[in-house]
């Protein structure tokens, strides 16, 4: 029987629809099926939103109020004033109406892409298909990007649902969020949130379950985005793992380790479970637990017919992390099965103010994987002169590379960190090695930089490297007091 298409997409989350969108380019036949009931469950009739893009929306302004009162010229001086949530609701929802309007339905649909709105089940007999109501979708492969929703498995003794989550956020009215607010989490998401409603004016409690805010991060830097949190008036609880939530009067309550905190609400940015109700997996023997579905390297399920991608295979909720997953899998699904997943030149960050940007190794991985000969570089924005003009303190960019010269990883906390990684990532993913010899590299330019400029952090840890490498080569350091002794009685 001949199969109606080369690949259907299973959800219309952010990954869903890009995967279409850049499937039917190569004249595939492709279909997304939206899992949902009906047109109403979508926002906009037909997009299903990403907390990346609503984060960063409300950041900006969030920056903007941040900078008035902290800035060279104070709200007094320039006779501005902050901008409140229900405005910024307002221009969140006019700037991101174009966004929605090119990730529409309705516009995959004049891409080729068959939309079909509805929920869709698995099933293997005869063949491996999806039925959509009254439709029997068959498929070369399919593609499950149904995203992850927020369940935190604890609630009040009757099962009420006493908190709101990062989807409730984004769609509810902001301007009725209270002034004292607790939010438990401590992925990228639920940094970014707790310090940009702080920036709002509202009283943040951040309730972390680890020991550390970022604990995939080397302590240095997460110290840092801890410490300007902090210094922004946000109070973090770590090693606190929350058992119970409940309403007292017009209190919710939290318990949170030995801690029993209160707030007029509470915000879950944690807890993600994969989005796969109904889908029927078990019965076409798709592996799965209640944190993510099981993929192999090349990102296939259980099922080699069936892949997925984004936070439903676990990990952060990272449109950049997705991205690359999606373009893997369009070339193991629609040409060949052969590319396998690579993380390690993968940029990814934290979109705090200032943003944490980080690419492969971190410390402690690079030393343990390379026995300890890594040279490790640290400099600091404040060393630069653009970094002084903009008062970049206190920013900082480690560098870690290997005896070889290859560039293993790169942490960047400051101004412009976000642009900037994609420096040593391009370099990583190319395998441009530094030049062995210090010499020539200190008489070289190995990136070229503007003066002045941000990426002058980069050519100063550069130089740092081949300064140590001189120091640590006793043969060619005593060279070198030789020359200039000998150049000194010439």
């Amino acid at each position: 029987m001949t199969l109606e298409y080369d690949l259907v997409v299973v959800g219309s989350s952010w990954a869903g629809i890009y995967a279409a969108k850049s499937a039917v380019r190569f004249q595939a036949r492709v279909a997304l099926v939206t899992q949902t009931d009906n047109s109403v469950e979508l926002p906009q009739g037909e997009y299903l939103p990403n907390d990346t893009s609503f984060n960063c929306s409300l950041a900006e302004i969030g920056d903007f109020n941040y900078s008035l009162e902290n800035g060279f010229f104070i709200a007094e001086e320039t006779n501005l004033n902050t901008v409140s949530l229900d405005k910024a609701q307002t221009w969140i929802e006019n700037g991101n109406a174009a966004v929605k309007n090119l990730n529409s339905l309705s516009s995959l649909a004049a891409l080729g892409v068959d939309v079909i709105v509805g929920k869709g089940e698995f099933f293997r007999l005869p063949k491996l298909g999806l039925q959509v109501k009254q439709r029997r979708l068959r498929s070369r492969r399919f593609l499950l990007a149904t995203g992850s929703y927020f369940l935190p498995d604890f609630g009040d003794n009757d099962g009420a649902i006493n908190y709101l989550t990062l989807r409730d956020l984004a769609e509810g009215d902001l301007a009725n969020l209270p002034s004292n607010i607790i939010i438990v989490g401590g992925d990228p998401t639920a940094l970014e949130l707790a310090q940009t409603l702080a920036r709002f004016e509202k009283k943040i409690t951040l309730v972390v379950k680890q020991n550390r805010i970022l604990p995939q991060e080397d302590r240095d830097l997460s110290t840092l985005v801890q410490a300007k949190l902090e210094a922004e008036g946000i109070n973090i609880f770590t090693n606190s793992v929350v058992s119970q939530i409940k309403q007292i009067d017009n209190l919710k309550w939290l318990q949170a380790g030995n801690r029993a905190l209160s707030a007029d609400e509470i915000i879950i940015a944690d807890y993600r479970r994969p989005n796969i109700r109904d889908l029927n997996l078990a019965g076409v023997d798709v592996k799965y637990d209640e944190k993510r579905v099981y993929v192999d390297r090349k990102l296939a399920t259980t099922n080699p017919h069936i892949y997925a991608c984004g936070d439903l295979i676990g990990g952060y909720c990272l449109p950049n992390i997705a991205r690359y997953e999606v373009n893997l899998i369009l070339k193991n699904t629609l040409f060949f099965s052969w590319y396998k997943t690579n993380y390690h030149a993968l940029p990814w960050a934290v979109l705090t103010r200032p943003k944490l940007a980080r690419v492969g190794l971190n410390e402690r991985q690079a030393k343990q994987q390379y026995k300890g000969k890594v040279y490790v570089i640290r400099q600091y924005f404040n060393n630069t002169a653009q970094g002084q003009i903009l008062d970049s303190n206190p920013g900082m960019c480690k560098l870690l590379i290997s005896r070889q010269g290859e560039i293993l990883g790169c942490s960047l906390f400051g101004d412009r960190a976000v642009e900037l990684i994609t420096i040593p990532a391009l370099m990583m993913q190319h395998k441009i090695k530094l030049d062995h010899n210090p010499m020539r590299g200190l008489t070289s330019i190995s990136i070229p930089t503007i003066y002045p400029s941000m990426t002058e952090i980069l050519e100063l840890a550069l130089e740092d490297f081949y300064q140590q490498k001189i120091q640590q080569n006793s043969q060619l350091s005593n060279r070198l007091k030789r020359w200039f002794s000998w150049r000194k009685n010439k």
